[in-house]
């Protein structure tokens, strides 16, 4: 559902989520940060994140946020994540198991190094904005979570993660039995190990599949998710707007609202200007009919840079006006 600045977001449901995607350049960074700032002065808590790896996130604030995050004003805080730093932190042994890592033999070594590489490899960013969404999940910190995403082929991936992860997990789980057999062996091979210490496969994949299933479940969601898909009125542009709300329909992902952006305004003395608002305008009547029953909102070029959170506040006030 559209961002309601008289409705907030009830205590008990957890954060609603807001997902910003379309191509490269339609401004989908501005208006993600629009409906933060937007948000959070209707009194909600507001956490704004890009899981682009080409951040902008900094710019459009007019401040630097990084991977650490950055408190913008009272209610807004902004994340740029980084999935390769996230990815090693995570790979770092805590305090007392430093000492245990460096003592390692080498082959465990070389284990560590190649999954600290993975950091770099291709659908990580996928995978770590997923965990930031199993995070925010389930907490109470914020009101309301807009994600600024990568372009559409990005954010098809990790809106389909959950549903790839469930099949894999669900695969893993079917031979659970077999697992659990050269568990078995292997500790009547050790007797000095005790049951105790080894990790419950089964149990962390049930409860990893829990996980991606309520990620799942929360991205179909209509009543806690709004997606988002940010377009220009320019012919290649809703091409792809049609085929990406046709993949997100064949895998149950609703669109909330179509946002056609940077629309040419109208001008009775700049002959170019005429020009393209009746190329706009063309492509403006091709997005209707694309979105059928899906809102479609239009906001005009400006003749100035949106930056700072009072130009980005005043735009997110008229893309979020009533109609």
């Amino acid at each position: 559902m559209p961002p309601d600045s008289e409705q907030p977001a009830p205590a008990t449901t957890g954060p609603l989520f807001h997902f910003f995607s379309g191509k490269g350049g339609v401004g989908k960074t501005t208006l993600a940060a629009a409906t933060a700032v937007h948000l959070a002065r209707s009194g909600l808590r507001v956490l704004i994140t890009s899981t682009d790896p080409a951040h902008s996130l900094s710019d459009v604030f007019d401040q630097d946020i990084g991977h650490r995050g950055a408190r913008i004003e009272e209610n807004l805080h902004a994340l740029e994540v980084d999935s390769s730093k996230r990815w090693n932190e995570a790979m770092v042994a805590p305090g007392d198991q430093q000492e245990a890592q460096r003592k390692r033999g080498r082959v465990e070594r070389a284990l560590s190094d190649a999954m600290k590489m993975l950091g770099d490899a291709p659908g990580v960013d996928e995978f770590i904005s997923l965990e930031l969404l199993l995070e925010t999940m389930s907490s109470d910190a914020y009101d309301t979570v807009v994600f600024d995403t990568a372009p559409t082929g990005h954010t098809l991936r990790l809106l389909l993660l959950p549903e790839m992860l469930d099949g894999w997990i669900g695969r893993m789980l079917s031979v659970r039995t077999q697992i659990s057999r050269v568990g078995n062996v292997i500790k009547r091979l050790m007797p000095g190990q005790s049951d105790g210490s080894a990790p419950d496969l089964g149990a962390n994949l049930s409860d990893a599949r829990d996980r991606i299933v309520r990620a799942r479940d929360l991205i179909t969601d209509t009543e806690r998710t709004l997606f988002a898909l940010v377009t220009i009125p320019e012919a290649m542009s809703v091409l792809e707007t049609s085929r990406t709300m046709e993949q997100l329909g064949d895998h149950g992902i609703p669109v909330g609202v179509v946002i056609g952006n940077q629309v040419q305004p109208d001008s009775d003395t700049c002959e170019h200007c005429q020009l393209r608002r009746s190329i706009h305008e063309r492509e403006v009547q091709e997005l209707e009919r694309v979105c059928a029953e899906v809102p479609l909102r239009l906001v005009e070029s400006k003749p100035y840079v949106i930056r700072g959170p009072d130009a980005l506040a005043k735009l997110g006030k008229e893309l979020w006006k009533e109609s």
